[in-house]
């Protein structure tokens, strides 16, 4: 048996401590109790995964009933109100039930992580855990861990990609003006063999636009995977240019007469 503490309307406001049987518990206590889609207010309901509780409401919006219980409330129209999903989030005032990234994903302190760490990119600088961590959960032993662990989940990392298209949307930059400073590099190379800064510039637009291996480009006919290809050519004008800048640096030695 759960108990689960909850504030409604019909009590005050006031915390109500509810049982939450398992449908076992409830025959064995001989609780008279039915599908939840049939209580009224005050019957006892079995959940769609055995689970058994008092119906705290039932409402009649326009087109639809809903169903409220202590641990969730379900509309009549929906398939499934289960007890397990709401116990396992720790959220019992919803019809649905939210992961735990998707719950920090809406919170203040998570979208100025995020910016923080969109700044750090786009400005070319070495992502400072400590700040990112610090902007995050301040509170935490360790904020920068408690940082690198959020921004491993999949939802997070959806936002931060949304930051930086935004971000650079907003600055007029696009995926052709990065291909342009990647071809620059290249020209550059090939001219004076001195190409490298333009390159880590280029190198970075190209994590920022996510156009690392694995992203491609649909022309009318044939799919050209551009990121290989540039960056085998940048590969090709760096060894190239390395051999130029390595016979420039070599002094000629002096021939001793015997």
């Amino acid at each position: 048996m759960d108990f689960i503490t909850r504030k409604f309307k019909k009590n005050d406001y006031q915390d109500v401590t509810y049982p939450v049987y398992s449908e076992e518990e409830a025959t064995n206590r001989e609780i008279q109790y039915k599908s939840w889609r049939k209580c009224q207010v005050g019957d006892f309901g079995i959940s769609d995964d055995g689970y058994v509780s008092e119906c705290i409401y039932r409402k009649q919006y326009k087109t639809v009933e809903q169903v409220t219980f202590p641990f969730g409330r379900q509309w009549l129209n929906k398939s499934k109100l289960e007890y397990i999903p709401h116990r396992n989030a720790g959220q019992y005032s919803q019809v649905g039930v939210l992961t735990w990234d998707e719950q920090e994903a809406g919170k203040t302190r998570t979208k100025n992580a995020v910016k923080v760490y969109a700044e750090m990119m786009l400005g070319g600088h070495l992502i400072d855990w400590n700040l990112i961590g610090n902007v995050y959960r301040s509170d935490q032993e360790r904020p920068d861990l408690t940082a690198k662990r959020l921004f491993k989940k999949e939802r997070i990392q959806r936002m931060l990609d949304e930051e930086i298209q935004k971000a650079l949307s907003d600055r007029n930059i696009s995926q052709g003006d990065v291909l342009d400073i990647i071809l620059d590099g290249i020209t550059v190379a090939k001219t004076n063999g001195d190409a490298s800064n333009i390159l880590r510039g280029a190198e970075q637009f190209v994590r920022i636009m996510d156009m690392l291996p694995k992203k491609s480009m649909q022309t009318d006919m044939v799919q050209i995977d551009m990121t290989s290809t540039i960056l085998d050519k940048i590969a090709k004008e760096e060894k190239k240019s390395l051999k130029m800048s390595q016979k420039k640096e070599i002094p000629h030695e002096e021939v001793k007469e015997a």
